[in-house]
């Protein structure tokens, strides 16, 4: 538990942030929660998605090799949506929330801490602090990616036992 509530984890981040994040996912509703992110942003992706399924939330996952009918075909049965990019700028995603956010749908982003496209644009926004920002290769090692699927587990604890960590 001492592990999960990391100052680092939180230090882009506001309260507000997160408390409409568990609302959002203590909504009751038959819709799904659409998750989506290609490239190395796939691994949290994909594993949001099983952590969710797990705790009986219904999702859809796709990436950037999926069909986009994956989305479109299903944008009436979205409740809301995530999505992950270390840059923020990844045309397949910054795509996705504009026609979520023409569709109604709120959206839920995780990427890095300096001001990007998709922070803008998304409703609620988690800033992960990208130590390599000029790596666009993902070349050089980073701890972006650990640090984001270590918040997953600090939201969803908090989801989980009801208990604020901050």
């Amino acid at each position: 538990l001492n592990n999960l509530n990391n100052p680092d984890l939180m230090k882009f981040n506001r309260r507000e942030e997160v408390d409409k994040l568990l609302a959002l996912l203590s909504t009751d509703t038959h819709k799904s929660i659409f998750i989506y992110g290609t490239g190395l942003s796939y691994v949290p992706a994909q594993y949001l998605y099983k952590k969710l399924m797990i705790l009986g939330k219904s999702c859809i996952i796709a990436t950037g090799s999926d069909s986009i009918g994956i989305f479109e075909n299903n944008l009436k049965n979205i409740h809301f949506m995530i999505v992950f990019s270390k840059s923020g700028e990844t045309p397949l995603v910054i795509d996705k929330v504009s026609m979520a956010k023409l569709n109604g749908i709120k959206t839920v982003a995780f990427t890095r801490e300096i001001d990007n496209s998709l922070s803008s644009m998304a409703d609620i926004c988690f800033r992960i602090e990208d130590f390599n920002k000029l790596d666009d290769r993902n070349l050089l090692p980073n701890t972006f990616y650990p640090k984001t699927l270590m918040l997953i587990e600090l939201l969803l604890f908090e989801f989980t036992l009801d208990r604020k960590l901050f």
